[in-house]
């Protein structure tokens, strides 16, 4: 009974450890591989689908540029137009109501 009931000495050289076998360490190491080839792929299918994404940005940006640019050379044609007239308004010059040609076969062109 006394062997029973004696106190255990605690062994201050006891240190766990954690033992993993071949087979345990080969699913280990091939979980591991898995978990990375996964995470390199999706990061690289991000970054085509971006790759994408800014090639139709930049394609739409040319287009808008040459809306732009359009739009400008219309404009500008629209207010030279415009000034034109204002400035024939403005000068007190009216439209004329009947052509004259001076034709080759007159006598006045010949005499020249």
């Amino acid at each position: 009974m006394k062997d029973r009931t004696k106190k255990r000495k605690f062994n201050r050289t006891y240190r766990p450890y954690f033992r993993l076998g071949k087979f345990s360490l080969g699913f280990v190491i091939l979980g591991l591989i898995l978990v990375i080839s996964l995470l390199y792929l999706s990061q690289s299918n991000k970054m085509a689908v971006r790759g994408y994404d800014i090639a139709a940005l930049e394609k739409q940006k040319q287009e808008l540029l040459a809306e732009r640019e359009r739009l400008e050379i219309e404009a500008s044609r629209f207010q030279s137009i415009q000034e034109i007239e204002s400035g024939l308004k403005n000068s007190g010059m009216v439209p004329v109501k009947k052509i004259n040609y001076v034709s080759t076969s007159t006598s006045i062109a010949l005499n020249q």
